[in-house]
């Protein structure tokens, strides 16, 4: 496992982290899915371990995935290693009277930090995120001095922003607040690099790259017409429409990559390998259900650079398809 500087906080993260969206289970918020159907907790906490094994040493969970469940496995499986490895979490999505809403009030986050610590089983979070707000809120909120009150009161080391929209990565970096942006960056979705990624290495501010492999798109595991269980969050996210066009885009890159047809290990990691050429990246976080996927993403971090001129080609791919250059999701 090779490691990277996280910006301004001069933590050395391993460049393949471990993304515990998807440990959390099944989540329903204001009637809408938001889980990836259930993951045993033996599995969840092997998959954990397996990844630390093998030098994983940053884990990005939120106090919304599985309803704290994330939080509470990465606590009973790291409880004992805290002061080896990092942990970066969440905050801002609620559901109030079966509305789902954001809150970026003071009280709202002091009281889900100190609820996070609790199911976490740890004295401090290393990097507290707001979790998705828009430009406004971003723009004009009192969230930095809530933070900065946090980091006195030792219960969080740094903070950052996790973004949707490239417009919203440009409000936090413009706005000066934070050490750390994390954003969905993937060989399909560059829109990123036009200007986020280049200010953000400019201003030594760390970058989180998640929805590495598109949900499993950029691992070729899927096929234009595959669906998604209901308890799964893909059902709404991926929708039909969406896999007739991502899915054959997705295998114009594996013959890029040269993989052969089923190899999804090998596609997989090429699609790692691809956001880790960007020098902007501090660290990259694939999910992992069980331990062989944890293994198959570590893989990727081997000190074997991809090819310039593969990455030229992808990004060439990109700005000559409308449909991928105009693709906004909130991811």
């Amino acid at each position: 496992m090779n490691y990277r500087t996280l910006g301004q906080t001069g933590l050395k993260v391993s460049e393949i982290g471990f993304g515990a969206w998807a440990i959390g289970g099944t989540s329903e918020a204001a009637g809408t899915q938001w889980g990836w159907g259930e993951t045993p907790e033996k599995d969840a906490i092997s998959a954990i371990r397996r990844a630390r094994e093998l030098g994983v040493n940053f884990f990005d969970t939120a106090d919304v995935y599985g309803n704290g469940r994330s939080e509470e496995l990465l606590g009973k499986a790291l409880s004992s290693e805290w002061d080896k490895v990092y942990v970066a979490s969440k905050v801002g999505n609620v559901v109030r009277n079966g509305v789902g809403m954001k809150d970026w009030s003071r009280e709202h986050i002091v009281r889900s930090c100190e609820a996070s610590l609790k199911r976490l089983k740890k004295d401090v979070i290393d990097l507290y995120q707001l979790h998705n707000p828009e430009v406004r809120d971003i723009q004009k909120g009192d969230w930095p001095e809530t933070l900065e009150l946090l980091q006195k009161q030792g219960k969080i080391r740094w903070y950052g922003v996790s973004v949707f929209l490239p417009e919203e990565g440009m409000a936090v970096l413009e706005r000066g607040k934070g050490q750390v942006i994390q954003l969905a960056y993937n060989a399909l979705r560059l829109e990123m690099e036009e200007k986020v990624l280049p200010l953000a290495r400019k201003k030594n501010v760390g970058i989180i790259a998640r929805v590495p492999l598109y949900y499993g798109i950029l691992a070729g595991k899927f096929k234009p017409d595959t669906t998604f269980p209901t308890d799964d969050h893909r059902s709404h996210t991926l929708p039909p429409e969406t896999m007739r066009e991502l899915v054959p885009s997705a295998d114009r890159l594996r013959k890029i990559a040269g993989v052969a047809s089923g190899d999804s290990a090998g596609f997989a990691q090429w699609s790692l390998k691809f956001i880790l050429a960007n020098p902007a990246v501090s660290t990259v976080i694939p999910g992992a259900r069980n331990p062989q996927q944890a293994e198959k993403n570590a893989s990727a971090s081997d000190g074997r650079p991809l090819q310039k001129d593969q990455v030229e080609t992808v990004q060439k791919l990109w700005r000559d398809d409308p449909y991928l250059r105009e693709l906004r999701t909130g991811l």
